[in-house]
């Protein structure tokens, strides 16, 4: 660190940060409730207005205003800005690319070890707790202090899922910041350039927020720009979209990253929220044979998370697979094991997503992963496995469809699924038990084989765009 004095003290007001954060009264916490207050204000409907008699242009004109109200609040909020954000973004525009590679991969193992460290003080509060208070002796004459007991853990239960902070956060303050400043019609001179840092990040390799997980907030205008901005800067080129779907801790960002060499969060307890996107450039040769200049790998959180089980869990994924699906020219579908009964819930949200595609001409289509099954899974087994997800799929179309008000009889009639080469099968990611595991080479084959096939599948939305 005494060859890079920039590092002393971006970590200084990194820890310090860190540190407020974790007492509730960061500059990140705080424009984070105001971003919730944004979102909610903007989920009133115009409908809304006929309880109070108020026109629907005036409702939407006040909506209008306490969003206006709430952004000039964000940028008090955020202005002058504070020592972190400024010494991050002087960083960033300041110095050359093989210092910034350096700078941010050195940030995101100082940030993970700061997580670490508050995780495990966290995790250890919560042990003594729980064994001085609640293993084996609740009271039965007095279940309110019981209940007193519970709220205290849920609270740092809900305090060690919102620990860990990373790059995204200070590049979510960074699009929070742009559009606020869009929104008033501001036209200053960094106000220009915040997209051109997120595009520059995108093409040196590093994974940029898509969708805010703890507000399930989808800036717009800060991901537009962005994308103007790797315009400009590469020209305009073909992308083939890439998403992945499944439950929360499945494998699915190992799965990107092993396929890809990706850096999405995988470790335990760094599990994704929301949605990223990675831009990953395609070799001349690959460019010639499938058609597309870029792949973007977009990485989402799992559903049926836990701590989103009293907070309209249903709602949140069935707008995230909608989301998901109907951006991404393929959606790879994650699931362990192949229990129709325990991925029914899976089965049912991406049914639904797709209908949704189908009922706005959109024509997405998917490939289904099996995780974790045996190394030699006989062909009759899988045959018997494929038919019975043939099976399920048909009957939560019908179910989906009624929801939906679309007239279709199985899964075959909503986009293109051929049961045999459109499931695949994978082996354990390990041979044995993790850590001193070695990875299983047959893995590593069936990651090569989906590749494959998503290549073809690639291959095959080029010639369709050429012909339409």
């Amino acid at each position: 660190m005494g060859s890079f004095p920039w590092a002393k003290q971006f970590s200084q007001n990194l820890s310090m940060e860190c540190n407020l954060l974790w007492i509730g009264c960061s500059s990140l916490e705080s424009r984070a409730l105001t971003l919730f207050l944004w979102v909610s204000t903007g989920l009133q409907l115009p409908w809304a207005s006929t309880l109070s008699n108020v026109s629907i242009e005036h409702h939407r004109s006040q909506i209008k205003n306490e969003k206006k109200e709430i952004r000039r609040k964000q940028l008090k909020e955020a202005f002058p800005f504070n020592p972190l954000m400024k010494s991050f973004l002087g960083f960033l525009q300041a110095q050359p690319a093989d210092t910034k590679k350096y700078f941010l991969q050195w940030m995101k193992v100082f940030m993970h070890e700061l997580s670490c460290g508050r995780l495990e003080e966290l995790r250890r509060d919560y042990h003594e707790f729980w064994s001085e208070n609640l293993a084996g002796k609740k009271s039965k004459k007095n279940p309110s202090g019981n209940d007193e007991l519970l709220s205290h853990l849920d609270a740092l239960s809900d305090e060690i899922n919102h620990l860990s902070i990373g790059l995204e956060h200070l590049l979510r303050e960074v699009g929070q910041i742009y559009e606020a400043l869009e929104f008033i019609s501001s036209e200053t001179e960094s106000f220009v350039k915040l997209p051109e840092i997120a595009a520059e990040l995108m093409v040196s390799g590093y994974p940029v927020e898509l969708m805010d997980g703890d507000a399930s907030y989808l800036p717009l205008r800060w991901v537009g720009a962005i994308f103007d901005s790797l315009i400009e800067r590469l020209g305009d080129k073909r992308v083939f979209v890439l998403s992945v779907l499944g439950v929360r801790s499945t494998g699915k960002s190992t799965l990107l990253n092993a396929m890809f060499g990706l850096q999405f969060n995988a470790s335990a307890g760094r599990c994704t929220r929301g949605a990223f996107m990675q831009l990953i450039p395609v070799s001349e040769q690959l460019q010639r044979d499938l058609g597309f200049d870029f792949v973007l790998v977009v990485d989402t959180e799992g559903l049926r998370a836990i701590e989103m089980a009293d907070k309209q869990s249903l709602n949140h994924d069935n707008e995230l697979a909608t989301f998901v699906i109907g951006v991404g020219n393929l959606t790879v579908i994650n699931i362990v094991g192949e229990n129709p009964s325990e991925m029914q819930d899976v089965l049912q949200i991406a049914v639904q997503a797709f209908l949704r595609m189908k009922k706005v001409n959109l024509s997405p289509s998917c490939l289904f992963v099996h995780q974790n099954m045996g190394e030699a899974t006989a062909k009759e087994q899988n045959m018997e496995g494929q038919r019975r997800l043939q099976e399920k799929l048909d009957e939560m179309t019908v179910v989906a469809a009624q929801q939906e008000f679309c007239d279709v009889s199985s899964f075959s009639d909503v986009i293109g699924f051929d049961v045999n080469t459109h499931i695949h099968y994978f082996a354990h990611l390990w041979v044995g038990n993790p850590p001193v595991a070695p990875p299983n080479p047959t893995y590593s084959q069936n990651v090569q084989q989906l590749k494959s096939k998503i290549f073809q599948a690639a291959r095959k939305e080029s010639q369709r765009s050429i012909l339409r």
